[in-house]
């Protein structure tokens, strides 16, 4: 009878385990998800040749933690949350009904001090790239023409390749074999072959393109004005008309123009300026981390590279503009102090009143 009892107990504990879970809002598993897919969270504690633990269990980790304790899973997942995760999580997770062991107030300090963090990292991060970026200008390799070329061909060959002449173009591949490896020379070979076939792609798509455009405007009956026929770098009335071959030009081509494809006809003031917004392109790339070759970890985590000048003054001038302000609060008439202290208690009160964790 004992072993059937404990049979029993046995099978209701299993139906039990295997009864889902309610449904959380979508918000909350991505969060949960993210939480997952996140390798620098230790979700429970492992040996050194303990294998990895899978995916799905790190999301049931993360979940029941939430389940158990909101502001314990806050605490110690808060700081791997995003801006907008932590939006999310005070929206649907900071309000009643609460636990013992929960408290509302302390996850609203929380969150506002984890999106603090955010900010205040968000700005450091952009510094340091910045601080990288004018170190490697400096340098001048990772931002030479022949190295931007190779990370951004396509944007190369729309801004600047294509108006080169043939002899630009050969001292721009030319290759010091007297100084390098046979390995070196290999290397070199096979990136211009590579760069060559795509460049060659690009402008036949480019070619297929300016074909297009050209017979639409020709069914519509396009006329170019007068004044756009000029080149718009050109200073001479009798300069010849210089038609680029990018997909923005080529919608502004006429077909009644004669294409000019030589590069000695444009306008230098005109392949600056267009050199000029490849650099600049290549720099936002930079900054905006899209450089997929690049490690951005060694810079986004290197305090080395923080304006330590610049900080000292921010900290500085929030110094003393805090002092001004308590040096007005103190020459304030009392009056005026007690005035100003109602309306910021009125303020608070309205807005806690209207919160919606104390709505029915």
């Amino acid at each position: 009878m004992t072993t059937g009892g404990a049979e029993g107990d046995d099978e209701e504990q299993g139906n039990a385990s295997t009864i889902p879970k309610p449904d959380l809002p979508p918000e909350l598993m991505d969060i949960f998800k993210s939480l997952a897919e996140n390798s620098n969270i230790v979700f429970k504690s492992q040996q050194i040749d303990d294998p990895e633990i899978p995916f799905e269990e790190k999301q049931g980790i993360a979940r029941e933690a939430f389940e158990k304790n909101r502001e314990n899973f806050l605490i110690r997942f808060g700081s791997h949350l995003n801006a907008r995760q932590l939006s999310s999580f005070q929206d649907l997770a900071v309000k009643e009904p609460i636990k013992p062991d929960e408290n509302l107030e302390e996850m609203c300090l929380l969150l506002e001090d984890f999106r603090r963090k955010l900010s205040t990292h968000s700005v450091c991060v952009k510094n340091r790239r910045y601080h990288a970026m004018q170190q490697l200008l400096e340098k001048g390799e990772y931002f030479s023409e022949h190295e931007m070329m190779q990370r951004a061909p396509d944007l190369y060959q729309e801004l600047v390749g294509q108006y080169l002449t043939e002899a630009e173009k050969k001292a721009r591949d030319s290759y010091d074999v007297r100084n390098t490896s046979f390995s070196g020379i290999l290397m070199h070979t096979l990136e211009k072959k590579q760069r060559d076939e795509l460049l060659e792609e690009t402008q036949q798509e480019k070619e297929e393109q300016v074909e297009v455009s050209r017979e639409q405007l020709s069914l519509a009956d396009f006329e170019v004005p007068v004044a756009c026929r000029k080149q718009w770098g050109g200073f001479e009335d009798d300069e010849p008309i210089a038609c680029s071959t990018s997909r923005n030009a080529a919608a502004r081509v006429s077909p009644n123009i004669t294409k000019i494809s030589t590069p000695v006809f444009y306008n230098p003031g005109e392949r600056d300026l267009l050199r000029h917004e490849f650099l600049s392109l290549m720099k936002e790339r930079f900054l905006g981390g899209e450089d997929k070759d690049f490690d951005y970890t060694a810079v986004d985590d290197n305090t080395l590279l923080d304006d330590l000048k610049q900080i000292e003054q921010d900290e500085e001038d929030a110094y003393f503009e805090d002092s001004d302000d308590e040096e007005e609060l103190r020459e304030q008439p009392a009056e005026d102090k007690e005035a100003s202290s109602e309306d910021e208690l009125d303020i608070y009160m309205r807005h806690l009143s209207n919160h919606h964790s104390l709505q029915h």
